[in-house]
């Protein structure tokens, strides 16, 4: 039997002999590791990394001070220092390694500035400075015209100036004749922007599509006319199916330039497919809920004839009221939709 026999004690002897040495030599590197520590010191016992960087700014600064000479050699002549030519400045090998960037993260942030910044810079001459707004005055009423001019603008102007009546015509300028704006201007009326071409997806599909349009228009009015507008209106408000992806954006921008936009809070309906005079009446009296401040959403289109026919009745039926009428300028306080929930 293997087990018992004087082999296996044997082998027991080598085993035991070969496990003292490996101690011995692991002993023997443990000792020479701390003879080395002891002479060189440790990054523990050396303060480590931080007192590195912090002896290698107090060297340079130490550099940087001037130097006085001492009280006891003041007044003794300076010695002439060895030259050695090829000795090398000693220098302090610490190095901090910084975070690298995410080129990919880096570049996408770069890129939304840029295009923030390229908006911002387009058309500088769209600036306005804001007066201080004023408080919604009590009972009264804001008479809005969109889409004009059209040939039932002078209708229009013609009912107003029977009434001694100023209103507010938010101009759209592309297939419209603007001769008439001069009118409109003249006899004392608010000329705001509109658009240009009134179409929904061009004008809402950026921020740079909105600013193309909105400086066309403003340019066209100011030639027919000489009136730099001050206030617009959104073509179909300001929040609506077509620029739910950038009406926030579009209106920070345009607000940064000054320009205020105004929404209305009682609307004649008068572009349904079933408006007529008494329909349009009707739908005023139907939005009248005795609201201190009235914008009223009347069109300013060709077919628009239910909408003259109807004005002065809606003229009576605020003053009956007890309401006054008054134009639109940057000075009043704007009715503005709600953002959505």
């Amino acid at each position: 039997m293997y087990i018992g026999s004087v082999r296996f004690y044997k082998h027991i002897i080598y085993a035991v002999l070969i496990a003292l040495i490996l101690l011995a030599v692991y002993g023997l590197v443990q000792v020479g590791n701390l003879v080395v520590n002891k002479h060189q010191g440790t990054p523990e016992e050396s303060g480590g990394f931080s007192q590195a960087v912090t002896e290698g700014q107090e060297d340079e600064n130490k550099d940087l001070e001037p130097s006085l000479p001492d009280a006891d050699t003041a007044n003794e002549p300076p010695e002439k220092e060895a030259e050695a030519p090829d000795e090398k400045p000693q220098q302090h090998d610490v190095t901090v390694q910084e975070e690298e960037a995410d080129p990919i993260e880096e570049e996408w942030v770069l890129d939304f500035v840029q295009s923030r910044i390229k908006y911002q810079s387009l058309y500088p001459e769209l600036h306005n400075e804001l007066p201080e707004i004023q408080e919604h005055k009590p009972k009264t009423v804001y008479l809005t015209f969109d889409d004009g001019p059209s040939e039932r603008t002078d209708e229009v102007l013609d009912i107003l100036k029977e009434r001694n009546i100023k209103a507010t015509f938010f101009i759209v300028t592309q297939n419209n004749n603007l001769d008439i704006l001069k009118r409109i201007a003249e006899e004392g009326h608010t000329i705001g922007i509109h658009s240009h071409t009134h179409e929904y997806k061009e004008i809402y599909s950026s921020v740079e599509a909105f600013l193309d349009d909105f400086s066309t228009c403003y340019n066209k009015i100011y030639e027919a006319a000489g009136v730099r507008p001050q206030i617009f209106r959104f073509p179909g408000g300001s929040i609506n199916a077509y620029n739910r992806g950038t009406y926030q954006e579009i209106i920070s921008e345009m607000l940064r330039r000054g320009f205020l936009y105004y929404d209305w809070n009682i609307s004649t309906q008068d572009t349904d497919k079933y408006a007529n005079k008494e329909r349009v009446l009707e739908s005023v009296k139907a939005g009248f809920a005795d609201q201190n401040s009235i914008i009223v959403l009347c069109h300013d289109n060709r077919n628009k004839h239910h909408t003259v026919q109807a004005l002065s009745a809606i003229i009576d039926f605020f003053e009956e009221q007890g309401y006054t009428f008054e134009k639109l300028d940057n000075t009043v306080e704007p009715i503005v939709f709600a953002y959505p929930t």
